[in-house]
């Protein structure tokens, strides 16, 4: 991989680890009533996405 490939790659990882903490945090104050499950779910499909997106990504690095 490329210096750049790397840099994108770990901004990708590190952009969906912000949203898996954000969907923990929708989840957590769904549980506390402070918010309803529908944030919590969208905020877990969104990232299912994106992950989805990222393993793309990196299968066409690997390919090149």
């Amino acid at each position: 991989m490329t210096d750049a490939q790397i840099c994108e790659m770990v901004n990708m990882h590190r952009y969906l680890m912000r949203c898996e903490i954000r969907h923990a945090l929708d989840k957590v104050c769904a549980e506390n009533g402070n918010q309803d499950y529908s944030a919590a779910n969208r905020s877990e499909a969104f990232n299912d996405k994106e992950w989805i997106k990222f393993a793309q990504w990196f299968k066409d690095m690997r390919d090149e």
